[in-house]
């Protein structure tokens, strides 16, 4: 809950600020690409290749089209399970 907290107050705090969007970028999908591999090891099946990748990279760029991060995380998700047939 802390994490989430965290990057949600990152995200604040850069809203309008495009000099550090790279930086807030790389922070998003450093902690998507956590995220996503401590689900893939929950499930006990190994993750197709590159499906982390895909997957925050699509957040990434739906956050910076304007949606939020859930929005973003359940939209990226939902081209994942399409694209590596999950």
């Amino acid at each position: 809950m802390l994490k989430g907290l965290t990057v949600l107050s990152l995200l604040a705090l850069a809203m309008g600020l495009p000099a550090r969007a790279s930086t807030l970028d790389q922070l998003v999908r450093g902690y998507c690409i956590n995220a996503v591999n401590s689900e893939v090891r929950a499930s006990g099946t190994p993750p197709p290749a590159g499906m982390a990748e895909y997957t925050c990279d699509c957040v990434v760029r739906e956050i910076g089209r304007g949606q939020t991060v859930n929005q973003a995380t359940s939209t990226c998700r939902s081209l994942a399970i399409r694209k590596f047939d999950l």
